[in-house]
């Protein structure tokens, strides 16, 4: 079963906007046994959409389109569709009184444009759409189906998830198992080493590396389970012995959302205390709904003075060790734990740059702290590249680091 993606919108040509609903797709249709086969982007223009569909569905079984399904003259989809299924566009009225109660709810006004989005393709099956106005549709053409939905990322994720992926799992059978484990700090090339002379002992396995900033996910895919494959347990617990410090967990979500299921489970509480990351993990950790269960909140203190004066960090050490410095982070891990009474905290301190280096310290050094219940471990790293890439990776590394901590007592 091939499954194609096919993203409309000139403003995704233009580089105006990322492409995050193809990359959302084909993710939960990875993490759930599917392969995605093609992606594909083209412009708002009829004949570039339904040329498009011609050509996808000759290789493909499914076909999930995302733009192009709102209100305004440049929303081509739904008269794509219907000249690629040829058949007519007719109004529904059950989608025009969902569209007009829609608004009516938001004390907006329902204007003839808005009625747009309830012509859709005769015999159309809706798609509902629980965060906007327009419904996704699904329709078939031969064996081949289509899947529309809006280009808004909320709209587009939700009716996949709630409509799309379910249908999917309901009527086709998985044909990848995967596992995944999630190392920090470590190169690409080191653990690929150990790797690749390994996977060949394995009938159709191999192994995917996918590197962000501070952390690199290893995805193993194989089309027969060797979950309970005596070999392979082996080779993974001497993978991750190898590894042992860098190792993190064995799942492909990312940290912030482990660290949230870690934490609700656990019923334990965190709080943060950054300085150079200006409040980028704080950021990652509320993304996550729920997240008010465990987090009880951060202290940007990007200052010298707010370090003393909120967090007690004493003036001497300032003085004589610098802000960037693993005296300065145990304080504040430490105060900050006792300020917000938290069973964990993560304090950093670093220079994202470009200035403020010197050669003592230099542009992407971090001094990282945790307070456990406990104890208090300091943590020094030094990451390259330019500001973002400095705050991205110290801000998934201090992540990373907390869960370490939380999931395996003896780490030090």
């Amino acid at each position: 079963m091939n499954i194609a993606i096919l993203c409309i919108g000139d403003e995704l040509l233009r580089g105006i906007i990322d492409n995050k609903n193809a990359s959302y797709i084909a993710n939960q249709l990875f993490i759930n046994g599917f392969q995605t086969k093609t992606i594909l982007s083209v412009a708002d223009d009829i004949n570039d959409i339904v040329n498009a569909l011609d050509e996808l569905s000759k290789l493909h079984d499914i076909i999930i389109t995302t733009g192009g399904l709102g209100p305004t003259p440049d929303d081509k989809t739904i008269e794509a569709i219907a000249e690629w299924l040829n058949v007519p566009i007719v109004l529904n009225d059950e989608v025009k009184k969902t569209i007009q109660n829609f608004y009516e709810n938001q004390e907006v006004k329902y204007t003839k444009m808005r009625e747009r989005m309830a012509m859709l393709p005769q015999s159309a099956e809706l798609l509902p759409n629980p965060v906007g106005a327009a419904p996704g549709v699904k329709v078939k053409k031969d064996n081949v189906f289509l899947f529309s939905l809006p280009g808004v990322p909320q709209e587009a994720q939700t009716i996949f998830d709630q409509s799309v992926l379910p249908w999917i799992i309901n009527n086709y059978s998985a044909y990848i198992w995967r596992v995944a484990y999630t190392f920090r700090n470590t190169r690409e090339s080191e653990i690929a080493a150990v790797i690749e002379p390994m996977i060949e002992k394995f009938d159709t396995l191999s192994a995917a590396y996918l590197p962000s900033y501070g952390y690199l996910r290893i995805v193993f895919t194989a089309k027969k389970d060797y979950s309970q494959n005596v070999d392979f347990k082996k080779f993974i617990s001497s993978l991750i012995y190898t590894f042992r410090e860098f190792f993190v967990y064995d799942d492909i979500d990312k940290p912030e959302v482990y660290l949230h299921k870690l934490l609700v489970n656990s019923k334990k509480t965190l709080c943060t205390l950054e300085s150079c990351t200006g409040g980028t993990v704080a950021s990652k950790i509320v993304s996550n709904a729920g997240s008010s269960e465990y987090y009880k909140g951060t202290l940007v203190c990007y200052s010298n003075e707010i370090k003393e004066e909120i967090l007690d960090v004493p003036e001497e050490i300032l003085a004589k060790k610098g802000a960037v410095s693993k005296e300065t982070v145990r304080y504040m891990a430490v105060n900050g734990k006792e300020l917000f009474d938290t069973d964990y905290a993560v304090a950093i301190s670093g220079i994202a740059g470009p200035t403020g280096g010197t050669q003592d310290k230099p542009v992407g050094l971090v001094h990282f702290a945790i307070a456990t219940p406990s104890k208090i471990f300091h943590y020094e790293f030094h990451f390259h590249g330019n500001r973002e890439i400095v705050i991205e990776s110290a801000s998934n590394t201090a992540i990373l680091l907390l869960i370490q901590h939380i999931t395996r007592s003896n780490f030090e």
